[in-house]
């Protein structure tokens, strides 16, 4: 027994001697590899990064719900504002502003009298003075001679003249285009040409200058132009007594 122990050992030397240097070579080996590893490895003490946790079913199944929900979802339209009402609240007329232009309101005439000639330039008209038919440019209100004759409405004296059929005249502008003439006057006329004048205020008198009319009874030839164009006196005063 002891021989085969002998034995063994002596051949485990002998192997050792023959295949030495490959076992250390070996070893060398094996030790270089186990270092390299170990470099690679991380320490033991290093915490390792977490990982996230997966999402579960139910919450990817939520989160795309919302998303469809978002997509589907019509956003609402912009409410359209509505467009201002025009104001159409009546507004108070303005006040009529005072003018001197004479109305068609009638005012008294000139003098107090009968008509004793009508307005008629569309139409002829006998004349006893002259013995033929006329026409007449104006009406002939029946006065007594020396009768003031006051001028109906506030003017400009824009002329005193002696006319060859009428007699002294007295012509009298006022606004709006209107003018008065007032015939068969005296001669001694109150105003003066370019005077400013009142309503009310006397322009001459009754008289008998007038050649047309002198077989007439005493009277005030009185005519009206507007625009230059006669127009009927009894429109625009009020015959007194007549």
């Amino acid at each position: 027994m002891n021989e085969k122990n002998n034995d063994r050992i002596e051949k485990i030397k002998n192997f050792l001697q023959d295949k030495g240097v490959y076992l250390v070579l070996l070893l060398c080996v094996a030790a270089i590899g186990l270092a390299a590893a170990a470099a690679y490895l991380p320490p033991r003490d290093q915490p390792q990064p977490a990982e996230e946790p997966a999402e579960s079913a139910e919450q990817v199944s939520h989160s795309k719900d919302q998303t469809l929900t978002a997509l589907l979802t019509p956003s609402p339209s912009p409410t359209a504002s509505p467009a201002p009402v025009a104001d159409i609240t009546p507004q108070p007329s303005p006040s009529p502003k005072a003018s001197a232009t004479p109305q068609r309101e009638k005012v008294p005439a000139p003098v107090e009298g009968k008509l004793q000639w009508r307005f008629a330039v569309n139409e002829l008209i006998y004349s006893r003075t002259l013995d033929q038919w006329m026409t007449h440019r104006g009406i002939d209100i029946s006065a007594p001679k020396g009768t003031e004759v006051r001028c109906p409405w506030a003017g400009t004296v824009e002329e005193i003249y002696e006319d060859d059929s009428l007699g002294v005249t007295v012509k009298v502008a006022h606004s709006g285009g209107l003018c008065s003439l007032y015939s068969n006057l005296r001669g001694d006329c109150p105003v003066k040409e370019g005077a400013l004048i009142n309503t009310g205020t006397v322009i001459g008198y009754v008289g008998e200058t007038a050649i047309a009319e002198c077989s007439d009874p005493a009277h005030l030839h009185f005519e009206l132009l507007k625009d230059g164009e006669p127009v009927n006196p009894e429109e625009y005063v009020i015959i007194l007594g007549g």
